[in-house]
C-alpha cells in the first residue's frame, strides 16, 4: 500500500528543483543566443546558480510552494509576490555578477534572461496554483461500516484541495439508488477503468479484512495505487486529523534511520547557532528589555516560566516580560497573541515580532529545547490536555523547539480547540522531523516573523468536529499542587532516565 513519508518536502524540492532549472535554463540559453556559443561560461554559472538558488529560498518563504496548504486567495497576488522573489534573484544576480567589473554580466544578456525566465515561471506557477481544479486526484472510498459510511460523508464534505471523490466502493453490499455508490471491490479493476479511477482510498482498520486485504495487495503489485485516507491527509493536508490517528501510524517512520540527525547533528546545530543568533539578535534583545522598562517599569525585565520538554522533563523556560506581573493573579490562563488585556503597551509587538522569545536562545544552548520541535507547554495544560486530547503526550517524545510546523501552519492558541489543530500538525512533523524538513521549517519561521505572526483563515479543516472542553478536565487534578502527575509518566520517565 501506499505511504505518503515524505509528502511535504519532498514535493517542495520538486517545485523548487523546477524552477532553478527554468532560471539556470533560460540564461544558458540567453548566454548561447548573445554569443552564439555558451561563452565565458565558468565567470557566468556563480551568479546564475546563486541567483536561482535565492528565487528558490524566496519563493519558498513566501509560501508560494505550499499552494495546498498555504494558497493565496487569488493567483494575481500569487503572482505578484513570485515577481517579488524574481526581483530579489535579479538583483542578488547582479550583485553577484558585477563583484569582478571586468567580468560583469552584460545588460543585454541579462534582460534576454529575463525575458525567457520570468513568462515560464509565471506560467509554471499558473499551473500549479490551479492543478487541483485542472487535474486533481480522482479516487474512491472503500466504506461500509457505519464508522467508514460516517467518514466518506465527511471526505466529501471536507475533500482536501487537488482530491476528486468520484464515489464510494463496498465490500459485499450492494444498494439500490444510491448515485455515488461504483460498486463492489471485487470489481474493483472494471471500476478504475469504467470510472478513471487513480487511488483507492480506505480506513486502515479496512486492512484487518482479508478479502480487502488481498484486493489491495493485488492492485498494488498491478502498479495501482491503495492509500489509506491517514496517507491522502499527510500528502494533501500536512497535517494528520486527530480522529485518523492510530498508533501503527505514529510507529511508521522514514525508512532511513534519523539517530545521526537527533543524536549528534541536531544539538551540533542548536549549540552553535543559538550562540550566532544570540550575538546578532542583542540589538533586538536590548531593544525589547528598554520596550519593557518604559512601558512596565514596575516588574522584572526577564520572565521565566515552568514548561514540560522531551520525556516529561520540567525546565525553566526564559523570555522577555510581555504581560502585567499580576496578569495570572487568578491562576494560568490561555494566552492570544492579540487582543489580550494582560500584555501591557508595546508587549504585543514583542509577542508578534517574537522579540519576546529571543531569550529562549539560552534554553537551546543549554540543551532544554532545539531550534525546532513542538512548543513546550506548561505543565498545567498538560495534565488537562493529556486527558482530553488522545496522543497529546506524543508530543513530548521530541526535543521540544523554539519554532515548529504548528507555529508556521497555525496561528497563536488560544483555547482548546487551537491546542487539538496544533497537535495534529505536531504529530505530523513527529513522523516527518527530519534535517530537510526542520530546514524548511526555519525558512517559513522567516516570514512567520517578517509578516507579524500568522493570520487567522477561514478555511474548513478536515476535523471531526467535538465538543471540547478545558474546564471539564478541571476535576482531575489541581493545577496549583505540585504533586500533580501526567498520564502515562512512569512510561515517559523510564525513557527519559534510558
Amino acid at each position: 500500500m501506499h505511504n505518503s513519508t515524505r509528502g511535504h518536502w519532498t514535493k517542495v524540492g520538486v517545485r523548487a528543483l523546477r524552477d532553478v532549472c527554468i532560471f539556470i535554463g533560460s540564461y544558458l540559453l540567453a548566454n548561447y543566443l548573445t554569443f552564439t556559443e555558451l561563452w565565458r561560461l565558468e565567470d557566468y554559472i556563480a551568479p546564475i546558480v546563486v541567483g536561482a538558488s535565492a528565487l528558490s529560498s524566496s519563493v519558498y518563504i513566501l509560501g508560494l510552494y505550499s499552494v495546498e496548504s498555504q494558497r493565496r486567495s487569488s493567483f494575481i497576488i500569487h503572482s505578484v509576490l513570485l515577481t517579488f522573489a524574481f526581483v530579489i534573484s535579479f538583483v542578488i544576480i547582479t550583485l553577484v555578477g558585477y563583484m569582478s567589473f571586468d567580468l560583469r554580466i552584460g545588460r543585454g544578456f541579462m534582460a534576454l534572461g529575463c525575458l525567457f525566465a520570468y513568462p515560464l515561471l509565471l506560467g509554471v506557477h499558473w499551473l500549479m496554483y490551479h492543478k487541483h481544479r485542472i487535474a486533481p486526484t480522482r479516487i474512491a472510498f472503500v466504506a461500509e461500516s457505519a464508522e467508514e459510511l460516517e467518514e466518506y460523508q465527511l471526505l466529501r464534505t471536507l475533500c482536501p484541495a487537488g482530491v476528486h471523490v468520484v464515489g464510494r466502493i463496498s465490500i459485499d453490499e450492494e444498494p439500490e439508488a444510491e448515485e455515488d455508490f461504483l460498486g463492489r471491490l471485487r470489481n474493483v479493476r472494471k471500476l478504475i477503468r469504467r470510472h478513471k479511477l487513480e487511488q483507492i482510498v480506505f480506513l486502515e482498520k479496512r486492512v484487518e479484512d482479508e478479502k480487502a486485504r488481498n484486493e489491495f495487495r493485488r492492485l498494488r503489485y498491478l502498479g495501482f495505487t491503495c492509500s489509506s485516507l491517514t496517507a491522502i491527509c499527510e500528502k494533501h493536508l500536512h497535517y494528520i486529523p486527530l480522529h485518523l490517528v492510530t498508533m501503527s501510524w505514529l510507529l511508521q517512520s522514514e525508512s532511513n534511520s534519523r539517530s545521526l540527525y537527533f543524536s549528534k547533528l541536531k544539538r551540533f546545530f542548536d549549540i552553535t547557532n543559538s550562540l550566532i543568533l544570540l550575538v546578532l539578535l542583542s540589538p533586538f534583545l536590548l531593544m525589547g528589555m528598554a520596550i519593557v522598562r518604559i512601558f512596565s517599569p514596575e516588574g522584572p525585565v526577564f520572565f521565566k516560566q515552568e514548561r514540560i520538554g522531551r520525556f516529561g522533563r520540567r525546565f525553566q523556560i526564559y523570555k522577555l516580560r510581555s504581560m502585567r506581573i499580576d496578569a495570572e493573579k487568578g491562576g494560568a490562563v490561555w494566552s492570544s497573541v492579540s487582543s489580550d488585556p494582560r500584555v501591557f503597551p508595546g508587549g504585543a509587538f514583542l509577542r508578534r515580532y517574537r522579540i519576546d522569545e529571543i531569550p529562549q536562545l539560552l534554553n537551546v544552548f543549554r540543551g532544554e529545547m532545539s531550534f525546532v520541535g513542538p512548543r513546550p507547554e506548561r505543565p498545567e495544560f498538560v495534565t488537562k490536555l493529556s486527558h482530553l486530547l488522545p496522543y497529546y503526550q506524543e508530543r513530548h517524545m521530541l526535543q521540544p523547539g523554539l519554532t515548529g510546523w504548528a507555529q508556521v501552519c497555525y496561528p497563536y492558541g488560544a483555547s482548546i480547540n487551537d491546542s487539538k489543530c496544533k497537535l495534529e500538525y505536531d504529530l505530523y512533523y513527529l513522523k516527518h522531523a527530519g534535517v530537510l524538513f526542520d530546514s524548511l521549517i526555519l525558512l517559513d519561521t522567516v516570514r512567520v516573523v517578517i509578516g507579524g505572526g500568522l493570520k487567522a483563515t477561514t478555511r474548513q479543516r478536515y476535523t471531526k468536529e467535538t465538543a471540547l472542553d478545558l474546564d471539564a478536565a478541571d476535576g482531575i487534578s489541581n493545577t496549583g499542587d505540585e504533586s500533580t502527575e501526567m498520564p502515562n509518566r512512569p512510561q515517559i520517565q523510564v525513557l527519559a532516565e534510558a
